[in-house]
């Protein structure tokens, strides 16, 4: 396959800026060396010249490998655009289809039996047995709210099925936890649901 614009332009751009710290790193050694040769003029037995000319030196050598870099750089440029340059384009390098092959004679048909030298047999009807319908199934009671099924665990255990008596609210409320404002809207959904049953006095019972 061939190299995409895109990565050509990335080694280029990469190229670019090693030549620029090639650049650098060399001007960076020279004024080094003239450092090094200034200080050495002054005073030749200064204890500084020689981390002067220790450091001269590691500058030297990040400048040769820096531009051993950029011209290994260059060179893998050159290969990725002359590989782009040389490589065939993908239509002429496409094999040619092959011709579709001819279709084989098709088969004389059989000769038609004639209907009169048919046989009749008797057809015999198989009746489709009908399926009873499925009786539906009892609906799911809808699951009560969290304050409901709270108070509805209390009150299995302070009412009854056959008497009626009272829900004193505040005790309930305390028993449970659920919050006074609450106590009249839960106690009316057990009765909606059919849980609870209440009198004309407001007392209640199990259902």
């Amino acid at each position: 396959m061939s190299l995409n614009k895109e990565l050509l332009a990335t080694l280029q751009k990469a190229g670019a800026a090693m030549f620029d710290a090639d650049a650098q790193l060399r001007l960076a050694v020279k004024r080094y060396g003239e450092r090094v040769q200034a200080a050495v003029a002054a005073n030749p037995f200064h204890l500084g010249n020689d981390t002067l000319f220790e450091n001269w030196k590691m500058v030297a050598r990040l400048s040769q490998t820096v531009a051993a870099m950029e011209e290994d750089l260059r060179n893998v440029y050159q290969m990725a655009g002359a590989l782009s340059d040389v490589e065939p384009s993908l239509p002429d390098v496409m094999p040619a289809l092959a011709a579709p092959a001819s279709e084989a004679p098709a088969r004389s048909a059989s000769p038609l039996v004639s209907v009169s030298s048919l046989a009749a047999t008797d057809v015999k009807i198989k009746r489709k047995r009908r399926t009873p319908a499925a009786k539906p199934g009892p609906v799911p009671a809808t699951p009560l709210p969290r304050n409901a099924a709270r108070l509805l665990r209390h009150l299995r255990y302070v009412l009854k099925t056959k008497d009626f008596a009272a829900v004193k609210q505040t005790a309930v409320a305390k028993a449970t936890g659920i919050p006074m404002g609450s106590m009249t809207a839960a106690l009316k959904r057990l009765a909606a649901a059919g849980h609870v049953q209440t009198n004309e006095s407001g007392m209640y019972r199990l259902v």
